[in-house]
């Protein structure tokens, strides 16, 4: 292809993707512009519909329920019952209408019925709720579920009063009317009364059945808002809303090709704009990339020997302002190319010397990792040495304890036995931290494990230790005995490498304190070593906790024990919060899920 074609086409594609961008950018915010106002009408109708519906049902109910409630039923004759029911059966439009006197229980007094007729009124009232109209008390009408029988949507209400409870029978066609007021000027529109399992009970529209999609999703209590669901057809825009308490809610559907007609017609006329716009751009593109095309052909050919490794090369390019500009441009490009290959030449050497520092840091690494190994040895190492005193400690507390019994208390022998008694304890219980401490499990076994109990045998550890650095130990322990599911071995592990990093950090004594609690409110227990050591500079706190990152002297460089208690705790669903000032301390607080 030739350049001139190629910059044709290329100013083509610039004038083009603007206008297409813009054209479609118009379209795509009118059409959801168009679309929310839709959803929104939609919407709108599904609220009026619910509102008049229920204010019809409700407020026929409130009528009803005031008329009834002055009438003294109990003091009636038959004929009066019946006069009164007609009445209230008139006033509520109802099919039929039935008094159940209260006496009924007692002697048998079967109900009144006041129906039209040829109806039949024990399939009338089949499922009046009697027990929950007794139940609500006075006053409080109830409505059983509505059915559909013989093509009509049928409900049942049912009220308490003085002399007995009294139930009306009525078909809903006085609220497929009200459906139709709504519709009214909306030919397209499709309207539904469905109950809350999403069965139909009434229709009016264009629609017999609403889609299935619609009926699950009232099934389901989902937001009823307006959204594109399908049905048998294709494509339907519906949207529903609850009917007050009945239990019903007004379904709206229609076609979304009708619904969307307008948003289609807006788009049409824009592409068409767009379309002639576009013709346009590529005339006066193609004219451009002619002018241009001679000047940037001998251009190319110096960048085609620039390409061949001729960076000496220059070009001399006649012609108008933009031209010569260009031109200049390209001899300050191979200039720079120039310029870059020697600092690319400058970054290679040094590139290879920090090859060479990596190397070197990779190999002090292996042998900060042969070190914790020998650690790790030594820990087993100490295991075997605990096995083989604790022996002859239980040897020597036994012979004790039967000396004691042969020299009791006024015996010149019996405070010296109780002294070896005493001690051989000691003896023994830091024998058993220590063994306690290097056993190794494959896998964590988590328990409910005394912190304050853990923090005691596990310093009884350190404590000569803390002694001969002249560091002072203060142990703050919840009185009420806080406890934390985790590994006891794990976190002894994890607090003595707290005490050793804190031993670390006082190396000239200072005051080490150990607190254990419970979070208020919370599900989280707490231990925390504080010490007033030199602290940690804030721009390394965030590399703590990383493998063999250490501050330590030469000789305890191994930079495991931080990183190995935070994986630790980790596992064991924990964190650790670290808070420290440079000059005043560090305080790591561990907190376990309890």
């Amino acid at each position: 292809m030739r350049l001139f074609h190629q910059i044709g086409l290329g100013l083509v594609a610039a004038a083009v993707l603007p206008l297409s961008t813009a054209g479609f950018g118009v379209v795509a915010w009118n059409e959801r512009a168009l679309e929310r106002e839709v959803k929104a009408r939609f919407d709108q109708t599904a609220r009026h519909a619910a509102l008049a519906i229920a204010s019809d049902v409700e407020g026929r109910a409130r009528l009803l329920t005031q008329v009834a409630s002055m009438i003294a039923w109990d003091k009636l004759t038959d004929e009066e019952r019946h006069g009164a029911l007609a009445l209230l059966r008139g006033q509520a439009r109802a099919t039929g209408a039935r008094l159940y006197p209260e006496s009924e229980k007692q002697d048998g007094e079967p109900p009144i019925d006041e129906i039209e007729p040829g109806v039949n009124a024990t399939k009338l009232f089949a499922n009046v709720p009697l027990d929950r109209a007794r139940k609500e008390g006075q006053s409080a009408m109830v409505f059983a579920p509505a059915v559909r029988r013989e093509g009509k949507a049928e409900i049942v209400a049912a009220l308490k009063i003085a002399g007995g409870v009294l139930a009306f029978h009525q078909d809903l066609g006085l609220q497929r009317q009200r459906l139709a007021e709504v519709r009214a000027g909306d030919e397209e529109l499709s309207l539904f009364l469905v109950d809350d399992e999403g069965t139909m009970l009434l229709a009016e529209g264009r629609e017999p059945q609403p889609s299935k999609e619609a009926q699950a999703a009232i099934r389901s209590r989902v937001d009823g808002r307006t959204r594109r669901m399908r049905n048998d057809h294709g494509v339907v825009l519906a949207g529903f809303q609850p009917v007050g308490g009945l239990s019903w809610s007004v379904l709206v559907e229609e076609d979304a090709s009708l619904a969307f007609a307008g948003p289609r017609r807006m788009r049409l006329v824009t592409l068409s704009a767009t379309f002639g716009a576009v013709l346009l751009a590529v005339g006066l593109a193609f004219l451009l990339a002619r002018r241009l095309s001679s000047a940037l052909e001998r251009l190319a050919a110096a960048a085609r020997r620039v390409g061949g490794g001729e960076l000496d090369a220059k070009v001399d390019v006649h012609g108008s302002i933009e031209v010569r500009s260009l031109g200049e441009d390209f001899n300050g490009m191979t200039a720079e190319l120039r310029r870059s290959r020697d600092e690319i030449a400058a970054w290679n050497r040094e590139l290879e010397a920090r090859v060479e520092e990596r190397t070197r840091q990779l190999k002090e690494a292996q042998a900060q990792l042969v070190q914790a190994q020998k650690l790790a040895a030594l820990g087993q190492l100490g295991a075997g040495v605990a096995h083989e005193i604790n022996n002859p400690l239980a040897g020597v507390l036994g012979h004790v304890q039967l000396l004691l019994q042969t020299h009791p208390k006024g015996d010149v022998d019996h405070n010296d036995l109780r002294a070896i008694d005493e001690a051989a304890r000691k003896a023994s219980e830091v024998v058993h931290n220590l063994l306690r401490f290097s056993v190794q499990r494959q896998s964590a076994v988590p328990t409910l494990v005394d912190l304050n109990r853990l923090a005691t045998e596990t310093l009884s550890l350190t404590r000569t230790l803390l002694d001969d650095q002249k560091i002072e130990l203060e142990l703050a322990l919840d009185q009420e005995r806080p406890r934390a599911r985790a590994d006891g071995g794990q976190l002894a592990q994890v607090l003595l490498n707290l005490v050793a990093n804190a031993r670390t950090a006082m190396a000239k004594g200072g005051k080490l304190t150990v607190r254990t609690g419970r979070v208020p409110g919370g599900s989280e227990a707490f231990i925390a070593v504080a010490d007033t050591g030199r602290g940690i500079a804030p721009e390394i706190k965030d590399r703590i906790f990383e493998p063999f990152f250490t501050t330590k002297d030469e000789w305890s460089n191994v930079g495991l024990g931080l990183s190995v208690s935070f994986r630790l705790v980790e596992e064991a669903g924990g964190r650790i919060v670290v808070e420290s000032e440079v000059g005043v301390g560090s305080t790591f607080t561990v907190y376990l899920p309890v």
